[in-house]
């Protein structure tokens, strides 16, 4: 039995919380828990009178628990790597259900961070667009005629939040795979990625460093309409946006009306979302319809930058590296590359997996280009993801999850649009950009520092093994599996190592010929030293083509 003190600094609010756990048929959770002080269990005579599913009984638990849960929901319901697919259909429900706080309310939050009443600030009434489990928003005008859009954080949210988390925390540390015949693989899983996702919506400072982001990516793109951030109306509490007078780009009927070329957004629309992943590798995280507005002039906008997602050069090469692969019809390596994709622990059984994953990509990778629905295949790729109780590492999923929507995005525009025959092009001019001539001489650049630093820095790593080795802490393990594959690995690793002091002493031998003007010249310039430089070019262009093709630049 699992003890739970009254150390927890909201103890109203866990009996709260027992209470509707209680009420709602899950009392063989409350059961574990044996609370100390003056904590007392509730009676109800009939719980589970409506005779509801497990997941129907969660949904109604949710709803009932408030705002912060309803958030964790609504972050679940796009992940069905972490819960169960009936728990997420469930979830989905909960989307914009939420009841908006009335105006009076919200007005003292612009005295408070801005230092003046809203009347103020504004020229018009306040007009609500849409209320959110932590905030609102409102079309106003300011004084100097602009038209505005304010997203405002509801007053109290942020404590009511922290002591949500701080119980959501112990509960999840005390029932980490409790909930597992609910649907809920891990709960302090959940509970860490929520927390961090919750933290940055409730800091409205960072949505605006996002737009601010977005905006110089794009600036000069006449494809493409960011909205304007108004920073002295902005704090970490409200934000004040540009209001963006387009049409939803859902709404097909009013597109067509507006002599507006669907066919041509759904393109451009998908083409502005490949640039923001293989170019710019900062991406909007949430480009579902109602956050995709287009202008008069046929201007694609997205809105609201509260939910964006950043990939590393190394991240975004794994995703190059799948869809190549991908394209290519080899199942095995694809494979590998979404497993890399997770937080797969070290004892997984990688053959297995990759067996399973290869079957599922296999019956999509014959198949036309035409007929592969990437929301389909990604679908079947996180349930056997979920067989294997491992879940997508957050900017992938969000990469996943943002591409699977843009794709539907496009296919309400444009019925024959299709993003696996559309991304092809988009990757095969990032690879051409990557093998450029000046990508190229880009790299033989950094080639001298990269050898410098690794001069500088291996006396120091190879002092502190030996010390390790002095002191007994060094340890070698060995396993015979893979030794051949590795031993190659190394062979391969100290040929190019070899390869590119060769390469610098070349380089350095005719800078020093050069700079001597040792005879023979022709036309003052030293021929052993040219010849060198020449040589030198040759062999790094070899060494950094051999590097690419497998990968491991």
């Amino acid at each position: 039995m699992i003890k739970i003190s009254q150390t927890i600094s909201n103890t109203k609010r866990v009996s709260q919380i027992v209470s509707i756990l209680y009420k709602n048929g899950f009392d063989d959770i409350i059961k574990r828990i044996n609370f100390e002080g003056s904590f007392r269990l509730p009676l109800f005579k009939d719980t589970n009178k409506d005779n509801l599913s497990k997941s129907q009984r969660i949904k109604k638990t949710i709803e009932e628990l408030g705002p912060t849960f309803i958030k964790l929901a609504q972050m679940l319901s796009t992940r069905p790597d972490l819960i169960s697919l009936e728990l997420v259909h469930e979830f989905e429900k909960l989307q914009d259900r939420v009841s908006p706080m009335d105006i009076d309310e919200i007005i003292p939050v612009f005295k408070e961070e801005l230092g003046k009443e809203y009347q103020e600030l504004f020229s018009k009434p306040l007009v609500l667009l849409a209320t959110a489990s932590i905030g609102q928003v409102y079309k106003t005008q300011l004084l100097n005629g602009d038209e505005v859009v304010i997203k405002v954080l509801k007053p109290k949210i942020s404590e009511t939040i922290k002591n949500d988390l701080e119980i959501l925390k112990t509960i999840a540390s005390m029932f980490d795979n409790a909930f597992v015949d609910y649907g809920i693989k891990s709960m302090l899983d959940i509970v860490k990625e929520f927390e961090y996702s919750i933290k940055n919506e409730l800091n409205f400072k960072l949505e605006a460093m996002n737009l601010t982001m977005f905006e110089a990516l794009f600036k000069g793109d006449d494809r493409i309409k960011v909205p304007k951030l108004y920073k002295e109306y902005s704090t970490s509490k409200i934000i004040t946006m540009e209001f963006i007078n387009g049409i939803k780009v859902s709404n097909i009927k009013q597109l067509n009306q507006s002599n507006i070329d669907t066919k041509q957004i759904a393109q451009k629309g998908f083409e502005l979302f490949c640039e923001q992943i293989f170019k710019h590798r900062f991406f909007h995280g949430d480009p579902h319809p109602g956050n995709i507005f287009i202008t008069s002039d046929s201007k694609v906008s997205f809105i609201d930058f509260g939910i964006m997602g950043s990939i590393s050069k190394e991240e975004q090469k794994v995703l190059l590296e799948l869809i190549y692969h991908i394209s290519q019809r080899d199942e095995e390596k694809a494979s590998l590359d979404i497993l890399n994709m997770t937080n797969y622990p070290d004892d997984i059984d990688k053959n297995n997996f990759t067996k399973d994953m290869s079957r599922v990509i296999s019956t999509y990778m014959y198949s036309n280009l035409q007929e592969i629905n990437i929301k389909e295949l990604f679908g079947d790729i996180t349930s056997l993801i979920s067989k294997y109780n491992i879940a997508f590492k957050n900017d992938y999923y969000l990469f996943l999850k943002a591409i699977v929507t843009i794709e539907g995005v496009g296919q309400n525009l444009d019925s024959d649009f299709n993003a696996v025959e559309q991304i092809q092009p988009v990757i095969m001019k990032f690879y051409k950009e990557q093998f450029s001539l000046k990508n190229i001489l880009k790299k033989v650049k950094e080639l001298p520092r990269e050898i410098i630093d690794f001069l500088n820095y291996t006396p120091s790593d190879l002092k502190e093994l030996f010390k390790q080795m002095k002191s007994g802490k060094f340890k070698v393990e060995l396993e015979h599996i893979g030794l051949k594959m590795m031993e190659e690995s190394i062979e391969k690793s100290f040929n190019r190592l070899s390869l590119s002091i060769v390469i610098a002493a070349i380089l350095i031998g005719s800078a020093l010929l050069l700079l001597a003007k040792t005879p023979p010249l022709v036309y003052d310039i030293p021929i052993f030293g040219l010849a060198g430089f020449i040589v030198a070019l040759v062999m790094s262009f070899i060494l950094i083509i051999s590097i690419y093709k497998k990968g491991k630049i």
